[in-house]
């Protein structure tokens, strides 16, 4: 299972429609839930995590999900306005850190190749062809 929390409504329901389409169990929680007890609770594959998240930020639970001993693969979702941000975000053990404007097939990607996925996805394989 994917655990996902952005604080983009847009971004949320542009996710929800590709990963069910795609088959991907997934769980997505808005901002204002606990996503480290849900993250430690449920022990997801993967987490994509919003970097532009408060009280606290992404950054904020990403640490705290590490001193809990989580030591699943997160992608994060940043861009330009928290390049500072980035370099930490990648020392915390984020895998992949995907910038703006997002896109749900970019996110779908980054999720894919952090579970080591596509190798099973002929659609992956196909574009690579053309």
């Amino acid at each position: 299972m994917i655990l996902i929390a952005t604080i983009d409504p847009l971004l949320r329901r542009g996710l929800q429609t590709t990963f069910e389409k795609k088959g991907e169990p997934f769980m997505m929680l808005e901002e204002d839930s606990d996503i480290v007890e849900f993250t430690l609770s449920f022990r997801p594959s993967l987490v994509i995590l919003d970097l532009f998240l408060s009280n606290p930020s992404g950054l904020e639970i990403l640490r705290k999900l590490r001193t809990k001993g989580f030591t699943g693969k997160v992608v994060v979702l940043g861009g330009q306005s928290v390049q500072t941000l980035t370099p930490e975000a990648s020392r915390l053990g984020a895998f992949q850190i995907v910038g703006r404007p997002f896109n749900p097939a970019h996110v779908l990607g980054a999720a894919r190749v952090a579970r080591g996925a596509l190798d099973n996805d002929p659609e992956y394989h196909h574009a690579i062809d053309l």
